[in-house]
């Protein structure tokens, strides 16, 4: 067999991968398969209807693994003028903490902390820090 011939169809081969086109045509999956890209705004409400909710939340005991409860201090005890948070925001509501530091405050295993029941709130719905995604309790 020449070698030459060889090599072309060992490139044809090669540039149909690349390109994405397939060796055998026939894609037995193509009925199984949704464009969404051209679904109407009604189908994709729809589709969500089928499809359903996945909670990645928590529950309540869970929670209350893996939420440490502290008393809310913005003021630095060894620098009196430097805030210990950067931000003085919850992450979650964007209400300010307060500054004499009588808020209960809840501390994930990843450092970052909120209001106690911002934070409640939030891991119901998703088992993961909401600044850095960090997962809040392995299951």
């Amino acid at each position: 067999m020449d070698l030459g011939l060889i090599l072309f169809g060992l490139t044809m081969i090669v540039r149909n991968m690349l390109m994405g086109e397939r060796i055998h045509s026939r894609d037995r999956f193509s009925n199984w398969r949704l464009d969404i890209d051209n679904m109407s705004y009604e189908q994709l409400l729809e589709l969500a209807d089928k499809i359903g909710y996945v909670n990645t939340g928590l529950k309540e005991e869970e929670i209350s693994r893996c939420i440490s409860k502290i008393k809310g201090s913005m003021k630095n005890d060894l620098a009196p003028n430097i805030p210990m948070h950067v931000d003085n925001k919850c992450s979650i509501c964007q209400e300010e903490y307060d500054d004499e530091g009588d808020e209960e405050m809840g501390k994930l295993c990843c450092g970052h902390s909120f209001h106690i029941q911002c934070i409640k709130q939030w891991l119901l719905q998703k088992n993961a820090c909401p600044v850095c995604k960090t997962e809040a309790s392995p299951r």
